[in-house]
């Protein structure tokens, strides 16, 4: 599997885009406002992407799903609970301080444990509520990977004082999932570096225990 990542958008958020180095079938996870970077990337590469994945729905993290989408005829694939947060723009925060608003209504809706087959790669779904209701982190199997949006960073949590954020609810997705990670699980964040669960620890993140 290959990892290409792309800081995106003044929020400067990470975008990957993930692909079968044999088959080159690709899978963008959260593309952020700057689809043409995206798509230069991608057809450079001759790259097939077969989806969108969002792990969650804040403007930053879905500005450039439509022009992808109609780009690549792909589908988008967000948790369940996303769904009013992705199409309203009062809620996605994308109708703000002068931006286009953004409504994106996702093809395939996804639950905890499901799975995502882009090529040879299988991702698993994991369920972290709490910086929105349909947050999701995404494993790779058989690997010590896992993409996971803005539920935690290298050095901290994600917020959860915007709309439809549980402080409560992401304290569980920590104390619960997040938190018997292993060491050696390398975390790509929405925001920020990639850092081992070894490191994280290290730093203190709240709930890890």
């Amino acid at each position: 599997m290959e990892v290409k990542k792309f800081v995106v958008g003044m929020n400067e958020t990470n975008c990957y885009i993930i692909y079968d180095k044999n088959t080159l079938e690709a899978l963008i996870i959260d593309p952020g406002d700057e689809e043409k970077v995206l798509i230069q990337y991608i057809d450079k590469h001759a790259l097939k992407p077969q989806g969108i994945l969002l792990t969650h729905y804040h403007y930053d993290h879905i500005g450039g799903v439509e022009g992808l989408k109609r780009k690549y005829h792909c589908p988008v694939y967000a948790h369940k609970k996303e769904v009013e947060g992705l199409q309203k723009p009062e809620i996605n925060r994308s109708n703000l301080d002068g931006r286009t608003p953004v409504s994106v209504t996702p093809d395939k809706l996804l639950s905890d444990g499901d799975t995502i087959f882009i090529g040879t790669i299988v991702l698993e779904v994991i369920h972290t509520p709490g910086h929105t209701p349909g947050g999701i982190c995404l494993k790779v199997k058989d690997s010590n990977i896992i993409f996971t949006g803005d539920t935690i960073f290298s050095d901290d949590l994600g917020r959860t004082d915007l709309e439809g954020g549980s402080e409560e609810s992401l304290k569980r997705s920590i104390t619960n999932k997040v938190s018997k990670w292993p060491e050696n699980t390398m975390i790509y964040p929405g925001h920020g570096e990639a850092a081992l669960m070894l490191q994280i620890r290290g730093r203190g993140v709240q709930y890890l225990r």
